[in-house]
Parts: C-alpha cells; sequence; structure tokens
C-alpha cells in the first residue's frame, strides 16, 4: 500500500496541490475537509503521516492534535 498521508484541510485548492506534490513524490494521500469526524477517519485510515490545518470547520487542527496525544 506504500507511503500514505492523511491531509485534512477545508479549502480544495490548497488541499489539491499539498496532494498533487506529496502524490508526484511516492505518497498515497486521501483528503478530508472537516474537523468534526476527523478523528475517526484518522483511526480508519492509520496514516503514516497526518496534516492538520490549524483552522477547520467543526474542530480546529489543535483540537484535534490534543485528542490524539491523549
Amino acid at each position: 500500500m506504500g507511503r500514505r498521508i492523511l491531509l485534512i484541510e477545508d479549502e480544495p485548492h490548497i488541499a489539491e496541490a499539498i496532494r498533487f506534490f506529496l502524490a508526484r513524490d511516492g505518497w498515497t494521500v486521501a483528503t478530508h475537509d472537516n474537523g468534526l469526524d476527523a478523528l475517526e477517519v484518522i483511526r480508519a485510515q492509520e496514516p503514516h503521516v497526518l496534516v492538520l490545518d490549524v483552522m477547520l470547520p467543526g474542530r480546529s487542527g489543535y483540537e484535534i492534535l490534543a485528542d490524539l496525544r491523549a
């Protein structure tokens, strides 16, 4: 399955630009666009790397990160 990144970003143009560069370097990139159910998506996908936007609808990247660290 290779190297997997989960990108949580609510701005479609930014997400697509980041996805393009990471995919070009060989990463498999999944995207998600809100903070409300981000923890469930993270746990379901088990990415090798997680990229979080700070300002997301529903919950901030900081809140999601704090929950992951807890």
